[in-house]
């Protein structure tokens, strides 16, 4: 069983179903279909490749809703640097009607709109999967147990989004004033794409 249905939980999903048609899967999570905290994913031929070999059929399907960039540039004040690099980019919410589909059609259990606050109603299962992204719930329950530790880093950091095309995959960091204080390596991040 997994508890949150992020990319990571459905591809787990898929891949143990691949391995073991006999499995009996549930993917559990709290928002409902098509909900996402994130825009888009960026992967390149590499991922694919891996994707090709453990499901064709989801790694097809990932390619063909994939926009691809031929070019990088990466920006940090006056410099530019050019990457002769290509890419891929999928938008999250894509990527998650994508696999989710994928892992029904395996015999996966996909469940939305639930929501685990207490793990004893799957006491039965042999595996848990933690997969509840960062603030996990399933973590902090038993953060003794795993070690888990949090830290709250002082980077500002922020997504922004736009339809406008750009031409290349773009990475400018635009140095700010809290750059001095927090050393020379930090810096805003935009993502053009």
């Amino acid at each position: 069983m997994c508890v949150g249905g992020g990319p990571g939980a459905l591809y787990f999903a898929i891949a143990a179903k691949r391995r073991d048609a006999g499995l009996d899967i549930t993917v559990i999570e709290r928002d409902p279909p098509g909900t996402t905290y994130g825009w888009g994913v960026g992967h390149g031929d590499d991922l694919l490749d891996h994707l090709y070999r453990n499901d064709p059929g989801s790694a097809e399907a990932v390619r063909a809703a994939s926009a691809l960039w031929q070019d990088q540039e990466v920006r940090r004040g006056e410099e530019t640097v050019y990457l002769g690099r290509y890419g891929y980019s999928i938008a999250r919410a894509s990527l998650l009607d994508i696999l989710a589909r994928r892992a029904a059609e395996l015999g996966v259990d996909v469940q939305h709109r639930r929501k685990v606050d207490d793990l004893a109603e799957f006491a039965e299962a042999d595996l848990i999967v933690a997969c509840d992204g960062a603030s996990s719930r399933v973590r902090q329950l038993h953060g003794d147990h795993f070690g888990t530790r949090l830290e709250v880093g002082r980077n500002p950091y922020i997504w922004l989004g736009t339809d406008k095309v750009f031409p290349r995959f773009t990475f400018a960091f635009e140095p700010t004033p809290a750059d001095r204080r927090a050393g020379p390596r930090s810096a805003r991040m935009w993502v053009d794409g």
